[in-house]
């Protein structure tokens, strides 16, 4: 099934005639687990207990609770994810900087074709 194209914190894209452009496949995979991770809980009306909320760990050092909590928020969308192949299960590192950004990479198999994926992207604040 076929979502709109639409990164997490940027517009809806359009074709050239005006209509909605559709993400599939792997396109639509990570933006679902982008939009996942990055969603803030309780911002989603429908779904009050969706998302996982990554952006209030940004801006400041991380400490070895925070990084073992974001390992967990990670692992429980990814296994949520029926594209996401569990075995081998997913592998995905985080790293914060000393001006507090945010990034992550994961890596995954497509489970649709068996095709290995790298999903990077880095956190934006809440409110950024």
């Amino acid at each position: 099934m076929a979502d709109s194209f639409q990164w997490f914190g940027q517009d809806i894209q359009f074709t050239s005639r005006g209509d909605d452009l559709l993400a599939t496949g792997v396109t639509e995979l990570n933006q679902r687990i982008v939009r996942a991770l990055l969603t803030p809980p309780g911002t989603y009306i429908w779904h009050p207990t969706y998302g996982a909320g990554l952006g209030r760990f940004v801006g400041h050092a991380l400490s070895a609770e925070e990084f073992a909590e974001i390992k967990s928020l990670i692992n429980s969308v990814l296994v949520t994810e029926p594209d996401v192949q569990k075995q081998p299960p997913p592998t995905f590192t985080y790293q914060n900087d000393a001006t507090g950004l945010l990034s992550v990479t994961i890596q995954y198999i497509y489970a649709p074709n068996g095709v290995p994926q790298t999903l990077a992207f880095n956190v934006p604040a809440y409110g950024a």
